[in-house]
Protein backbone atom coordinates (compact mmCIF):
# COMPACT_ATOMS: atom_id res chain seq x y z
CA UNK A 1 0.00 0.00 0.00
CA UNK A 2 1.07 3.69 -1.13
CA UNK A 3 0.07 6.68 -0.55
CA UNK A 4 0.85 10.54 -1.88
CA UNK A 5 -0.33 13.01 0.36
CA UNK A 6 -4.08 12.65 1.75
CA UNK A 7 -5.80 15.43 2.68
CA UNK A 8 -6.55 15.58 7.15
CA UNK A 9 -10.05 14.38 6.88
CA UNK A 10 -11.77 13.07 9.72
CA UNK A 11 -14.45 10.63 9.95
CA UNK A 12 -16.81 13.06 10.59
CA UNK A 13 -15.82 14.78 7.07
CA UNK A 14 -16.36 12.34 4.75
CA UNK A 15 -20.12 12.00 4.49
CA UNK A 16 -20.05 8.96 1.33
CA UNK A 17 -18.11 6.54 -0.07
CA UNK A 18 -18.32 5.53 -3.60
CA UNK A 19 -16.97 2.07 -5.09
CA UNK A 20 -16.93 0.97 -8.53
CA UNK A 21 -18.14 -3.01 -8.17
CA UNK A 22 -15.90 -5.39 -10.68
CA UNK A 23 -12.34 -5.88 -9.59
CA UNK A 24 -13.33 -3.71 -6.54
CA UNK A 25 -15.68 -5.63 -4.44
CA UNK A 26 -16.26 -8.27 -6.60
CA UNK A 27 -13.15 -10.46 -7.84
CA UNK A 28 -13.74 -11.24 -11.93
CA UNK A 29 -11.83 -13.98 -11.90
CA UNK A 30 -13.12 -16.37 -9.02
CA UNK A 31 -16.99 -14.62 -9.78
CA UNK A 32 -17.46 -13.27 -6.43
CA UNK A 33 -17.27 -10.67 -3.97
CA UNK A 34 -14.58 -10.25 -1.53
CA UNK A 35 -15.55 -11.13 2.27
CA UNK A 36 -13.37 -8.50 3.68
CA UNK A 37 -14.84 -5.82 1.17
CA UNK A 38 -18.52 -6.55 2.35
CA UNK A 39 -17.92 -6.12 5.98
CA UNK A 40 -16.08 -3.18 5.27
CA UNK A 41 -19.19 -1.26 3.70
CA UNK A 42 -21.41 -2.56 6.24
CA UNK A 43 -18.78 -1.23 8.84
CA UNK A 44 -19.53 2.20 7.16
CA UNK A 45 -22.91 2.22 6.96
CA UNK A 46 -22.90 1.42 10.72
CA UNK A 47 -20.80 4.99 10.91
CA UNK A 48 -23.20 6.89 9.03
CA UNK A 49 -21.63 6.86 5.45
CA UNK A 50 -23.60 6.92 2.97
CA UNK A 51 -22.39 4.09 -0.13
CA UNK A 52 -22.98 4.79 -3.44
CA UNK A 53 -21.77 1.89 -6.04
CA UNK A 54 -20.91 3.02 -9.46
CA UNK A 55 -21.23 0.59 -12.08
CA UNK A 56 -21.26 0.08 -15.42
CA UNK A 57 -23.34 -3.09 -14.46
CA UNK A 58 -26.60 -2.91 -15.11
CA UNK A 59 -29.62 -3.13 -12.48
CA UNK A 60 -30.35 -7.00 -12.37
CA UNK A 61 -26.37 -8.23 -12.11
CA UNK A 62 -25.90 -4.61 -10.02
CA UNK A 63 -28.07 -5.60 -7.10
CA UNK A 64 -26.18 -8.90 -6.43
CA UNK A 65 -24.77 -7.17 -3.81
CA UNK A 66 -28.22 -7.19 -1.75
CA UNK A 67 -27.52 -11.20 -1.37
CA UNK A 68 -24.41 -10.39 0.23
CA UNK A 69 -26.56 -8.38 2.92
CA UNK A 70 -25.59 -5.32 1.99
CA UNK A 71 -28.17 -2.96 0.33
CA UNK A 72 -26.24 0.67 -0.53
CA UNK A 73 -27.98 3.44 -0.39
CA UNK A 74 -27.68 4.13 -4.30
CA UNK A 75 -26.20 2.35 -6.89
CA UNK A 76 -25.60 4.16 -10.36
CA UNK A 77 -25.79 1.44 -12.83
CA UNK A 78 -25.12 1.35 -16.11
CA UNK A 79 -22.11 4.36 -16.56
CA UNK A 80 -24.65 6.64 -14.79
CA UNK A 81 -27.97 5.72 -17.11
CA UNK A 82 -30.28 4.41 -14.17
CA UNK A 83 -30.14 5.72 -10.14
CA UNK A 84 -31.22 3.22 -7.83
CA UNK A 85 -32.42 3.51 -4.07
CA UNK A 86 -31.82 1.46 -1.48
CA UNK A 87 -34.47 -1.01 -2.17
CA UNK A 88 -33.81 -1.68 -5.83
CA UNK A 89 -36.22 0.98 -7.35
CA UNK A 90 -35.50 3.25 -9.96
CA UNK A 91 -35.04 6.73 -9.33
CA UNK A 92 -34.27 7.99 -12.75
CA UNK A 93 -33.21 6.79 -15.82
CA UNK A 94 -31.72 7.77 -19.43
CA UNK A 95 -32.27 6.09 -22.70
CA UNK A 96 -30.90 6.26 -26.11
CA UNK A 97 -33.63 6.86 -28.81
CA UNK A 98 -34.44 4.35 -31.19
CA UNK A 99 -33.29 6.35 -34.11
CA UNK A 100 -29.95 6.35 -32.67
CA UNK A 101 -30.47 2.83 -31.75
CA UNK A 102 -30.52 1.88 -35.29
CA UNK A 103 -28.03 4.28 -36.38
CA UNK A 104 -25.96 2.21 -34.02
CA UNK A 105 -26.84 -1.16 -35.04
CA UNK A 106 -26.11 -0.09 -38.90
CA UNK A 107 -23.23 1.18 -38.49
CA UNK A 108 -21.50 -2.03 -36.26
CA UNK A 109 -23.14 -4.25 -38.96
CA UNK A 110 -20.68 -2.17 -41.44
CA UNK A 111 -18.05 -2.50 -39.52
CA UNK A 112 -17.82 -5.46 -37.95
CA UNK A 113 -18.27 -4.29 -34.05
CA UNK A 114 -19.95 -6.28 -31.39
CA UNK A 115 -22.71 -5.10 -29.91
CA UNK A 116 -25.49 -5.55 -26.70
CA UNK A 117 -28.14 -2.89 -24.97
CA UNK A 118 -28.89 -2.83 -21.51
CA UNK A 119 -32.25 -2.58 -20.30
CA UNK A 120 -33.25 -2.22 -16.63
CA UNK A 121 -33.63 -6.08 -16.50
CA UNK A 122 -32.26 -8.03 -19.61
CA UNK A 123 -29.52 -7.87 -22.05
CA UNK A 124 -30.16 -7.93 -25.67
CA UNK A 125 -27.27 -9.10 -28.45
CA UNK A 126 -27.77 -7.64 -31.28
CA UNK A 127 -24.55 -8.61 -32.51
CA UNK A 128 -22.02 -11.18 -31.45
CA UNK A 129 -18.58 -10.61 -30.48
CA UNK A 130 -16.24 -13.53 -28.22
CA UNK A 131 -15.56 -10.95 -25.62
CA UNK A 132 -18.85 -10.93 -24.47
CA UNK A 133 -18.83 -14.46 -22.67
CA UNK A 134 -16.64 -12.67 -19.92
CA UNK A 135 -19.93 -10.41 -19.25
CA UNK A 136 -22.23 -13.17 -19.52
CA UNK A 137 -20.76 -15.48 -17.03
CA UNK A 138 -20.10 -12.51 -14.41
CA UNK A 139 -22.02 -13.62 -11.90
CA UNK A 140 -23.82 -17.62 -11.18
CA UNK A 141 -27.27 -15.40 -13.23
CA UNK A 142 -25.76 -13.51 -15.74
CA UNK A 143 -26.30 -15.67 -18.49
CA UNK A 144 -29.72 -16.16 -17.94
CA UNK A 145 -30.12 -12.60 -17.91
CA UNK A 146 -29.24 -12.22 -21.82
CA UNK A 147 -31.49 -12.27 -24.64
CA UNK A 148 -29.87 -13.39 -27.71
CA UNK A 149 -32.79 -14.02 -30.41
CA UNK A 150 -34.61 -10.26 -30.41
CA UNK A 151 -32.86 -7.52 -32.29
CA UNK A 152 -35.49 -5.52 -32.28
CA UNK A 153 -36.07 -4.93 -28.39
CA UNK A 154 -35.29 -1.28 -29.21
CA UNK A 155 -38.63 -0.75 -31.02
CA UNK A 156 -40.73 -2.09 -28.11
CA UNK A 157 -38.88 0.45 -25.22
CA UNK A 158 -35.57 2.30 -25.56
CA UNK A 159 -32.30 0.52 -24.21
CA UNK A 160 -30.56 2.78 -21.32
CA UNK A 161 -26.77 2.04 -22.32
CA UNK A 162 -24.99 -0.83 -24.39
CA UNK A 163 -21.39 -2.50 -25.09
CA UNK A 164 -19.38 -2.77 -27.96
CA UNK A 165 -16.69 -5.44 -29.25
CA UNK A 166 -14.48 -3.69 -30.70
CA UNK A 167 -11.08 -3.02 -30.76
CA UNK A 168 -9.07 0.41 -29.71
CA UNK A 169 -9.13 1.75 -33.32
CA UNK A 170 -12.23 0.67 -33.88
CA UNK A 171 -13.77 2.41 -31.04
CA UNK A 172 -11.56 5.99 -31.98
CA UNK A 173 -13.33 5.39 -35.06
CA UNK A 174 -16.52 5.30 -33.95
CA UNK A 175 -16.47 8.16 -31.35
CA UNK A 176 -15.38 9.93 -34.55
CA UNK A 177 -18.59 9.13 -36.48
CA UNK A 178 -21.08 9.47 -33.11
CA UNK A 179 -19.01 12.88 -31.61
CA UNK A 180 -21.83 14.29 -29.70
CA UNK A 181 -24.48 11.71 -29.61
CA UNK A 182 -22.96 8.30 -28.03
CA UNK A 183 -19.57 7.54 -26.90
CA UNK A 184 -17.68 4.16 -26.36
CA UNK A 185 -15.15 4.04 -23.23
CA UNK A 186 -12.45 1.60 -23.39
CA UNK A 187 -13.18 -1.18 -20.73
CA UNK A 188 -10.42 -3.17 -22.34
CA UNK A 189 -8.27 -4.15 -25.81
CA UNK A 190 -11.41 -5.74 -27.24
CA UNK A 191 -14.26 -3.91 -25.88
CA UNK A 192 -15.91 -0.80 -24.42
CA UNK A 193 -18.89 0.86 -22.76
CA UNK A 194 -21.27 2.86 -25.32
CA UNK A 195 -23.06 5.99 -23.43
CA UNK A 196 -24.89 8.68 -24.09
CA UNK A 197 -23.30 12.30 -24.86
CA UNK A 198 -22.44 13.89 -21.40
CA UNK A 199 -23.74 10.79 -18.84
CA UNK A 200 -21.44 8.66 -16.68
CA UNK A 201 -20.74 7.83 -13.71
CA UNK A 202 -19.60 10.92 -12.14
CA UNK A 203 -23.04 12.56 -13.41
CA UNK A 204 -25.19 9.77 -12.05
CA UNK A 205 -23.27 10.06 -9.10
CA UNK A 206 -23.38 13.72 -8.86
CA UNK A 207 -26.92 13.42 -9.03
CA UNK A 208 -26.98 11.81 -5.98
CA UNK A 209 -25.15 13.76 -4.37
CA UNK A 210 -27.17 17.36 -5.24
CA UNK A 211 -29.99 15.24 -3.75
CA UNK A 212 -28.02 14.71 -0.66
CA UNK A 213 -26.35 17.94 0.08
CA UNK A 214 -23.03 16.20 -0.72
CA UNK A 215 -20.04 17.66 -1.95
CA UNK A 216 -17.55 15.78 -4.20
CA UNK A 217 -14.80 16.67 -1.72
CA UNK A 218 -16.63 15.01 1.23
CA UNK A 219 -16.89 11.38 -0.20
CA UNK A 220 -14.07 8.73 -0.56
CA UNK A 221 -13.68 7.10 -3.71
CA UNK A 222 -12.40 3.27 -4.64
CA UNK A 223 -11.92 1.76 -8.48
CA UNK A 224 -9.70 0.12 -10.42
CA UNK A 225 -9.86 1.04 -13.75
CA UNK A 226 -9.31 4.09 -16.09
CA UNK A 227 -13.66 4.76 -16.37
CA UNK A 228 -13.03 5.19 -12.35
CA UNK A 229 -10.97 8.53 -13.33
CA UNK A 230 -13.47 10.84 -13.38
CA UNK A 231 -15.43 10.19 -10.45
CA UNK A 232 -11.98 9.82 -8.22
CA UNK A 233 -10.47 12.97 -9.62
CA UNK A 234 -13.59 14.80 -7.80
CA UNK A 235 -13.56 13.12 -4.71
CA UNK A 236 -11.97 14.42 -1.21
CA UNK A 237 -10.04 11.02 -1.38
CA UNK A 238 -9.33 8.98 -4.08
CA UNK A 239 -8.29 5.03 -3.51
CA UNK A 240 -7.11 2.92 -6.44
CA UNK A 241 -6.76 -1.09 -6.09
CA UNK A 242 -3.42 -2.29 -6.44
CA UNK A 243 -5.02 -4.69 -9.12
CA UNK A 244 -5.62 -1.35 -11.15
CA UNK A 245 -4.65 0.14 -13.70
CA UNK A 246 -1.10 2.15 -14.12
CA UNK A 247 -3.05 5.18 -15.28
CA UNK A 248 -5.15 5.42 -12.23
CA UNK A 249 -2.74 4.46 -9.92
CA UNK A 250 -0.89 7.28 -11.23
CA UNK A 251 -3.68 9.74 -10.47
CA UNK A 252 -5.05 8.69 -6.74
CA UNK A 253 -3.95 9.61 -2.94
CA UNK A 254 -3.81 6.26 -2.29
CA UNK A 255 -3.11 3.13 -3.83
CA UNK A 256 -3.82 0.08 -1.67
CA UNK A 257 -3.80 -4.01 -1.86
CA UNK A 258 -5.03 -6.08 -4.15
CA UNK A 259 -8.53 -7.03 -4.26
CA UNK A 260 -7.50 -10.62 -3.18
CA UNK A 261 -5.42 -9.00 -0.06
CA UNK A 262 -8.18 -7.11 1.38
CA UNK A 263 -7.27 -3.96 -0.40
CA UNK A 264 -10.95 -1.97 0.37
CA UNK A 265 -10.85 -3.21 3.69
CA UNK A 266 -7.26 -2.46 4.59
CA UNK A 267 -8.13 1.37 3.12
CA UNK A 268 -10.82 1.92 4.86
CA UNK A 269 -9.01 1.30 8.17
CA UNK A 270 -5.89 3.06 7.25
CA UNK A 271 -8.34 6.16 6.35
CA UNK A 272 -9.81 5.92 10.24
CA UNK A 273 -13.25 5.45 8.58
CA UNK A 274 -13.83 1.62 10.25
Amino acid sequence: MRSRFIPFMSKRNIKAAIFDIDDTLFDMKTKSFIPSAIEGLKQLQKNGIIIILATGRPPKTASAIYEQGVHPDYIVCTNGHIILDGNGNILKQKTFSRELVQEVYDYCIQNNIGLVWKYPDKVYEYIHADVFENFYDKTKDSRKNVVFDDQTQHLKREPNGGCLGSSILQANAFNARFAKKCVAIRIDERSSDLLLYGVNKLSGVKEVLDVNSISFTECVGFGDNNNDIEILSETGISVAMGNGSKELKDRVDLVTDDINDDGVYKALIKLKLI
